[in-house]
């Protein structure tokens, strides 16, 4: 079987080195024909230099070069469009995917399974990012159509058939988890070791991570449109009640309207409620605004290797 290996990469030049010595070796043990392709696009650093010095010693090392910053998971469709392999492992190159783990998915993909995911024991990240993220799955897992696991990654290896039903999306902002998860192929989770970052920093902050999470959820269920129905049944019921509550105090007790406190907070409520919904509906149709106009997902500027 030949085994594709597909990892992007952004400002990573500390790291290029020590990742393909770990791949090339755990790659030679396990006895199969293999490429590693990288796929790059905007640099602070000499990263795409590097792989291509590196690509000049072995060719089975090869790199993509974007021509602009596109985003993790098109870049990874990239390769996944380029790649020859048979099965393909998609990795973080930060090294805290360990290469040393692929043959651990690997024998899963040997077994028949379609979609094998690393289940990272323990993510070596702070304390609150971790919350975040537990918080965020929970969540996530609750008003979206699809499930996703805590403390998975990108990391895995995914059999052509997925590739092929994978390419199939047209989705301008895509979340590859996601879609992994609504084809719904045969697949299972493995337990790995969570590495560290040697160099760098990450590319994700808080901001990128709550932005990815909207778009996800936007993308996969229309369960927020539902929650905006009940949010107005909801406060429609409350104003009814407590309408009925104040002619009973007038009529029965004479007791007037309560002050301008209670009528500005009532006010602020809903005025939030609304500008909440508004930003939902929003939402949607960006969305739909991106997706009609038909954009090429993503343009290459250069090629180094063997790439079909």
């Amino acid at each position: 079987m030949d085994l594709s290996v597909v990892i992007p990469v952004r400002d990573e030049a500390e790291n290029i080195s020590d990742l393909v010595t770990r791949l090339t070796r755990t790659l030679v043990d396990l006895r199969v024909s293999y490429e590693i392709l990288f796929v790059t696009d905007i640099n602070k650093d000499d990263t795409f230099e590097l792989i291509k010095q590196i690509h000049n010693q072995d060719g089975r090392v090869k790199v993509i070069k974007l021509s602009n910053a596109y985003g993790q998971h098109i870049a990874v469709i990239c390769g996944l469009r380029l790649c020859s392999g048979d099965a393909v492992v998609i990795m973080d190159g930060d090294l805290q995917d360990y290469p040393e783990d692929i043959p651990k998915l690997y024998s899963k993909i040997l077994e028949g399974y379609d979609i094998v995911y690393a289940l990272k024991e323990k993510k070596n990240v702070s304390l609150f990012r971790n919350l975040f993220s537990k918080m965020f799955v929970r969540m996530m897992n609750m008003i979206s159509d699809v499930r996703i696991e805590h403390n998975t990654s990108m990391f895995r290896i995914i059999s052509r058939r997925t590739i092929e039903e994978i390419l199939r999306f047209k989705e301008k902002q895509p979340s590859l988890t996601f879609i992994m998860s609504y084809i719904g192929f045969k697949s299972i989770a493995v337990k790995v070791a969570s590495g560290e970052r040697k160099g760098g920093k990450t590319k994700y902050s808080y901001f990128r991570l709550l932005n990815f999470g909207i778009t996800s959820l936007v993308s996969f269920s229309t369960k927020p449109i539902r929650l905006i129905s009940i949010i107005g049944f909801c406060v429609a019921g409350l104003n009814f009640v407590y309408l009925c509550m104040t002619l009973i105090q007038k009529i029965f007790f004479d007791i007037g309207v309560l002050g301008w406190t209670t009528i500005i907070s009532l006010i602020t409520f809903i005025g939030g409620i609304q500008l909440f919904v508004i930003g939902i509906i929003g939402e949607y149709i960006a969305k739909i605004f991106m997706e009609t106009k038909e954009r090429p997902l993503y343009i290459v500027d250069q090629k180094v290797g063997d790439l079909k």
